[in-house]
């Protein structure tokens, strides 16, 4: 029987406690762990290496260093993916689901966004970026955490920020998407703003199903 470790660490900035499952390890909710708080191991970098770095258990990328995205090592059809982010006042970043490896993954798959810029609905924090509005806005608050859960079902796509659905997506009812893949890589964006801005990541997590 194999048996499953964790290692915790203390995220001091924030005075949370924060506990990686060993790779592949499932927890009790059938999630696996995306990030063991040490390495990348999980992902593939997609850009510049000094566009990413790793403090205190957190991913952390800092604005105009080329890191471009991360890339899940697999791709993923029917799931559910949690993360935890944090991002700099007037900074851009976002998740990416479904997305190719060649090209700009935005545009292969879809954009959950993050930003606390002045946006519409259709291009702020938790919208499918150019695709799919939210409704409601959810808090886009600078330098706090907040948690993104995004449901892949078919061609139905929900987001939902901070506990709080804010998208419900059918993309087969939509001219613009009703042919991309149902299935894709995951990804997390860079700081992809100007020097002085910055993107973190935590409590990485996907849970597939059928």
């Amino acid at each position: 029987m194999k048996h499953v470790r964790f290692v915790c660490f203390l995220v001091a900035a924030t005075s949370s406690g924060v506990c990686f499952a060993d790779d592949a390890a499932k927890d009790h909710e059938g999630f696996v762990s995306l990030f063991n708080g040490r390495d990348f191991s999980s992902w593939v970098i997609m850009g510049d290496k000094k566009g990413w770095h790793i403090k205190d258990g957190r991913i952390h990328s800092d604005g105009d260093t080329g890191g471009f995205w991360l890339r899940s090592k697999k791709q993923y059809g029917n799931f559910i993916f949690k993360v935890d982010w944090k991002v700099s006042a007037g900074g851009n970043s976002g998740v990416y689901v479904r997305s190719a490896e060649k090209g700009n993954p935005w545009e292969s798959g879809y954009e959950v966004q993050i930003s606390n810029a002045l946006r519409d609905d259709l291009h702020c924090t938790g919208s499918l970026y150019g695709h799919a509005a939210v409704n409601p806005r959810p808090d886009e608050s600078a330098d706090k955490w907040h948690t993104f859960e995004v449901r892949c079902e078919g061609a139905r796509i929900t987001v939902t920020c901070d506990g709080v659905e804010c998208v419900d997506f059918d993309q087969s009812k939509a001219a613009k998407s009703k042919n991309k893949p149902l299935e894709g890589y995951i990804g997390l964006q860079d700081a992809h703003a100007s020097k002085g801005h910055y993107i973190e990541y935590r409590n990485i997590r996907i849970k597939e199903f059928d």
